[in-house]
């Protein structure tokens, strides 16, 4: 498997109609936990355009990516460690905002070089999943496909 799989995953299931957050949580959770990958994907329904399509929030296949993470490493109990994930979570964020120049949805809209704001998301979303990808495996996440 390769960043590339990760990438087409989340492309796929944005053509075919999941919204950004959707389709990197149900890419990224295909690939490392496929158990998971439905409930990924409703849960973060909510999370699609900057929070329920309000733009104001952070970017969904930001949020995606989270949600893909709390249900790699995150914790069931209180007394389970959360570092894992906030580092994760930590690496994830900071390459995001390196690459695209920021984390909420309407700037990163704004910045778009093009008005085919479609387009431009589906293309920042399977970027993201990429991103996402590259930090799992860094951090010793394995493909279980």
């Amino acid at each position: 498997m390769s960043r590339s799989k990760a990438e087409q995953l989340a492309l796929a299931h944005s053509e075919s109609g999941l919204h950004c957050a959707e389709s990197v949580a149900s890419a990224i959770t295909h690939l490392f936990c496929p158990e998971q990958t439905e409930i990924a994907c409703r849960m973060a329904t909510g999370f699609g355009g900057g929070m329920a399509g309000s733009r104001q929030e952070a970017c969904g296949a930001l949020t995606g990516g989270v949600i893909a993470i709390g249900l790699l490493c995150g914790r069931a109990t209180p007394d389970q460690d959360r570092e894992p994930a906030y580092q994760v979570t930590t690496a994830y964020r900071e390459r995001f905002i390196a690459q695209f120049g920021a984390s909420i949805c309407q700037t990163l809209r704004d910045n778009f070089s093009t008005h085919d704001t479609r387009t431009a998301c589906r293309s920042l979303t399977a970027e993201a999943a990429g991103i996402l990808y590259d930090v799992l495996s860094e951090y010793g996440y394995r493909v279980k496909m």
